[in-house]
């Protein structure tokens, strides 16, 4: 489906007729989950349990994956509860929750403390990994521990015993695409196709898919200047022109020019 939508093949996709502006659009994230979590889905055991440790750097794996579900409902004090997708692996359970966008506050403690308690009472998961995708101002250690003391907080008695990971969803591409370069040559084909299909929803959602490049990291360009005759004048380059003279005068002590004005006759013209 995602190829019929990218290239305006909208009728009985849920699309047809509206624009593709989905940063406007409600659900706009869990198209964009569905998307990229679908085709991580695809990819052979070998490489999706090194893309997930590439992307949890987890001190105990979550092993190999036996199931993956897609907003599975589950139910908390009579209310219902959905993470986004599930995987469930053979040592550890990693539950996902995605929001729309890298650099804003959308991931919500009471949110995610809800998901562990249900999937939790309900025999669900086991030894839990909660990721969060997107939906935070930074990626770094202290965000982080601020949001799982805000988990605990929300926890409160209920003890559950949970390791967080926050990722961007720059960091979720940079992760995959670099799990790709390392695979067999005869596998590169489909994983490039794959990948490609996984920048085009990028693309399509305003997400970057290129890593950050500071200036210091630039390479020097190594730009030779020359000079060349312009209009039949032939100028020196500028190892062999002679240094410009500087005065050191004051420009109050130095004589008028003595420049000097005069009128010209304007030409009349009758008809």
């Amino acid at each position: 489906m995602l190829a019929a939508v990218l290239n305006g093949k909208r009728r009985g996709t849920g699309f047809a007729g509206k624009q593709l502006t989905l940063g406007a659009q409600d659900g706009a994230e869990d198209v964009l989950t569905a998307t990229v979590f679908e085709r991580l889905a695809y990819l052979p055991d070998s490489l999706l349990a090194g893309f997930l440790e590439v992307l949890l750097s987890l001190n105990e794996p979550v092993g190999a994956i036996d199931d993956l579900q897609f907003w599975p409902s589950w139910s908390l004090s009579g209310q219902r509860v959905e993470p986004d997708v599930v995987l469930y692996g053979s040592e550890r359970t990693l539950l996902v929750e995605a929001k729309r966008y890298d650099d804003g506050l959308q991931q919500y403690a009471q949110q995610l403390a809800r998901e562990l308690v249900a999937g939790m009472q309900g025999g669900e998961i086991q030894r839990p990994v909660l990721l969060t995708v997107g939906g935070l101002q930074d990626y770094g250690e202290a965000t982080s521990q601020a949001l799982c003391e805000q988990i605990d907080a929300e926890l409160g008695d209920f003890s559950v015993e949970y390791e967080l990971v926050c990722r961007s969803w720059h960091q979720v591409y940079l992760a995959l695409q670099a799990v790709i370069a390392d695979a067999e040559t005869d596998w590169q084909p489909g994983l490039q196709r794959l990948l490609s299909d996984i920048a085009a929803t990028y693309e399509w959602h305003g997400l970057r898919t290129q890593a950050h490049r500071w200036l210091a990291q630039l390479a020097p360009v190594g730009i030779d200047s020359e000079s060349y005759p312009i209009n039949g004048l032939h100028i020196e380059p500028e190892s062999q022109a002679a240094a410009p003279r500087i005065s050191p005068t004051p420009l109050s002590t130095l004589a008028a020019p003595g420049i000097a004005s005069g009128a010209f006759l304007i030409q009349s013209w009758s008809f």
